[in-house]
């Protein structure tokens, strides 16, 4: 079998279904020559398919594609040349194939179908199962009939590679755009991450030298005001086996106080409570929502709209503590918020514990008799 020197294509040029289109050429071809069957058959590396059948029986009809095995038509795709037999199971190169035992195929004919450069890539074949000579007028037929499906085929290639072509641009629109998307929202996480170590950095630089709690508030007081543009800050504490939350203020036109107020328990349904007893962030979107959900916050208020309450990590004392950061306006309390007043207490945690080692160093020192000193 002398080849053609073109190499066959990866896939078929178009799926293995029926076209309307190819599939009416077919039973063109079979009513004017009179035949059993006719096929349009496109062949590469994958296999055969056939988008133009009549005649083609099941399974094959409703599959629309055999193996290379298979193949009557790899001769004609190879040579470039047509194919004329008789009957082929006198061939010795096809008696035995599965097209002339399994699908009973004795005469036969194909003629090539080219791609637009010319090669070769598929058939159109007539095949009955008897044996028949074919006269020039049915071959002259055929081949004929081959350059209108070979046209047909160039057309429709091209349109299809041309909608795929459209499709490829358009999903790689898409997956630029989406990319681009993804690069600008990782920048702007870049820039808030970037921003909530600054202020972080600020703060802890704020809170290193305070050595009581007053000098804690004041550092509280600024950072809230300036960047977070709080009205309120409320810092509470209940020391070790006691259910007591004392709370300390920080509201906006009055000096940090370290007045103490009373009347508000671990066990309550108040937002700071709520984060120190379950040690986790509790965000109060409006006063009137607050208070629906924690009844406390109503006998005892926050003086702000909306607030947000996180627990405090003592890393050296036993004490429990929390803080609340409130606004005098409605505002969205969202994920970077709550990472930045979290930051926020994890420094004032590490504040608190100097403070209150110092504190009982200091009582401890003040109630311990001195020591003697040796002569």
């Amino acid at each position: 079998m002398e080849s053609t020197g073109h190499e066959l294509p990866t896939w078929a040029p178009l799926p293995a279904r029926a076209d309307e289109v190819f599939d009416e050429l077919a039973a063109r071809v079979c009513a004017e020559l009179r035949v059993q069957r006719a096929l349009v058959v496109l062949v590469s590396k994958s296999g055969q398919v056939y988008p133009g059948a009549h005649g083609l029986p099941e399974p094959w009809e409703t599959r629309r594609s055999m193996p290379l095995s298979h193949s009557m038509s790899l001769r004609v795709v190879s040579t470039g040349r047509p194919l004329v037999l008789r009957d082929a199971r006198e061939d010795p190169e096809l008696r035995d194939s599965p097209g002339v035992v399994d699908m009973q195929i004795v005469a036969y004919a194909a003629m090539p179908l080219a791609d637009v450069h010319g090669r070769p890539i598929g058939v159109l074949s007539v095949s009955d199962d008897q044996p028949r000579d074919w006269s020039p007028q049915e071959l002259a037929a055929l081949h004929g009939l081959a350059a209108e499906a070979a046209r047909r085929l160039q057309f429709q290639a091209l349109e299809l590679a041309e909608r795929e072509a459209v499709a490829t641009a358009a999903r790689a629109a898409v997956a630029a755009s989406r990319t681009a998307d993804a690069a600008r929202a990782a920048y702007v996480e870049a820039e808030a991450a970037a921003d909530r170590a600054r202020i972080a950095a600020r703060l802890s630089q704020e809170l290193q030298p305070a050595e009581t709690l007053l000098e804690v508030l004041h550092g509280i007081d600024r950072f809230v005001r300036s960047p977070l543009g709080a009205t309120v800050a409320l810092l509470g504490l209940a020391e070790t086996g006691s259910s007591d939350l004392r709370v300390w203020a920080a509201e906006a036109g009055s000096p940090p106080t370290t007045r103490v107020a009373t009347g508000l328990h671990l066990t309550d349904a108040h937002p700071m409570a709520t984060a120190v007893r379950e040690r986790r962030p509790v965000p109060v979107g409006s006063r009137a929502a607050g208070e629906a959900e924690f009844p406390a916050l109503a006998r005892f208020p926050v003086g702000a709209e909306s607030a947000l309450a996180v627990p405090i990590v003592l890393g050296q004392h036993t004490a429990a503590a929390g803080l609340l950061v409130g606004w005098g306006h409605t505002r969205e309390l969202d994920a970077p918020l709550s990472a930045v007043v979290t930051d926020l207490a994890r420094h004032v945690g590490h504040a608190l514990d100097r403070v209150l080692l110092r504190a009982q160093r200091l009582r401890l020192a003040a109630t311990s008799p001195p020591v003697p000193v040796s002569a």
